[in-house]
């Protein structure tokens, strides 16, 4: 099942990221370049305190031994100077001071260079990740996503192929959907329609040829001849006016109606057969004017086919029942019959093209199996809905429509 991908938001531009690592090297830089110059001062500071100590050893040294020999041998008349060692202190000379410097210009430059490209190849490494997984949508793997890492432009381009698959994906798949139901209806009518021509084909060759030499006979064939032409007109008709509710080439001409008349004036219609089929037709409402926003020659279409699939297979329960209630923003129409049943299982699948819960009953009542499919589209053009439930207390239809503003 394909989710919505909720839109991603960028928190941070690449620019900002770029800064952001710049100035993270260099603070590591300076801390790291910071503790190498202590550890140097330091070491500095300890050698030239063991020289020190040292060198005032050795003078100790110098001078007991100095004294030891006076004091074994005669004065002298010149008194002999002890020659001044020079100091050599390892942080007084400024050539050190100016290679340490050097020493650390150099070697921060190369690590804040270094941590700058590491911390760049993660910006590398997602990039490619990336296009990898661009190669992958464009090789038609829809399944495959990229994932988002950060904040920035890089993350929202990944999240943008990403909705991009999933809308690809989904228009595929609407496609092959679509290329599916075309062959079932190229399917479904071809069988529809070979059916009543075989039987008209034969009925005719019969009386062509002269092999029926009742007219009685001959008339009786002609009429199941000519009845099977209706048919294949009336499915002609259906199918033609399908096809153009499903591919949304029909526009509406919508008025004011008031369903109150509407429903009447269709019952009158229905009427004769009504009376035909020894059927008692009621109609009730609470309301007195119920005015909708349609087109009253489509809505006119829905009902009819109510109407006539109330008669078709509502002979049995001998009445027909319609109620017109008024909801809260919208008007609900029940036409009920209490004939046959329709099987629960079957219920969810009568507003689909072609669609007979019995094809032995279809046949005999002569359907075209597209008039429900037709009154669900002309419905839900008129923003309505249309549902069927059956059960012991009848077969009903309910028509939810909008009131008019």
């Amino acid at each position: 099942m394909i989710k919505y991908m909720k839109k991603y938001k960028v928190e941070e531009n690449f620019q900002k990221r770029i800064i952001r690592y710049a100035i993270l090297s260099l603070l590591i830089t300076i801390l790291i370049e910071a503790m190498v110059v202590g550890i140097i001062y330091l070491g500095g500071y300890v050698f030239s305190n063991r020289q020190s100590t040292d060198e005032m050893n050795i003078e100790m040294q110098s001078d007991l031994v100095e004294n030891n020999r006076l004091a074994d041998t005669p004065m002298i008349a010149k008194a002999t100077v002890p020659e001044e060692i020079p100091k050599q202190s390892f942080l007084d000379k400024k050539e050190a001071v100016f290679v340490i410097a050097a020493i650390c210009m150099v070697s921060g430059a190369i690590l804040f260079t270094c941590l700058f490209i590491i911390y760049l190849q993660r910006y590398y490494r997602y990039i490619a990740e990336i296009t990898e997984g661009i190669d992958r949508i464009a090789l038609g793997d829809f399944e495959s996503k990229i994932p988002v890492r950060y904040n920035d432009e890089l993350s929202s381009v990944a999240d943008t192929v990403n909705r991009l698959s999933v809308s690809i994906q989904k228009m595929i798949e609407v496609q092959r959907e679509n290329e599916q139901s075309k062959n079932d209806l190229i399917t479904s009518v071809a069988h529809d329609l070979r059916t009543p021509l075989t039987s008209i084909i034969g009925y005719l060759d019969l009386v062509r040829l002269g092999k029926v030499t009742d007219e009685n006979m001959k008339q009786r064939y002609v009429g199941i001849a000519y009845n099977k032409a209706k048919r294949l007109q009336n499915l002609i008709e259906d199918l033609f006016a399908y096809t153009q509710l499903s591919f949304g080439k029909v526009t509406l001409r919508n008025s004011e109606l008031d369903m109150v008349k509407f429903l009447e004036q269709i019952a009158e219609e229905f009427y004769p057969i009504f009376q035909d089929s020894n059927l008692e037709y009621t109609f009730r409402t609470d309301v007195t004017k119920a005015v909708v926003y349609g087109d009253g020659d489509m809505l006119e279409r829905v009902f009819a086919n109510l109407y006539g699939n109330a008669v078709k297979y509502g002979k049995e329960g001998e009445k027909v029942e319609a109620y017109l209630e008024e909801k809260d923003d919208t008007f609900e129409i029940r036409i009920t019959n209490y004939g046959q049943l329709i099987p629960k299982e079957e219920i969810e699948n009568i507003f689909e093209r072609f669609y007979r819960v019995d094809s032995s009953r279809s046949g005999e009542t002569g359907g075209t199996g597209l008039g429900l499919a037709i009154a669900r589209n002309i419905v839900v053009m008129h923003g309505g809905t249309i549902t069927a439930t059956s059960n012991i207390g009848g077969t009903t239809f309910t028509v939810t429509l909008n009131k008019a503003i």
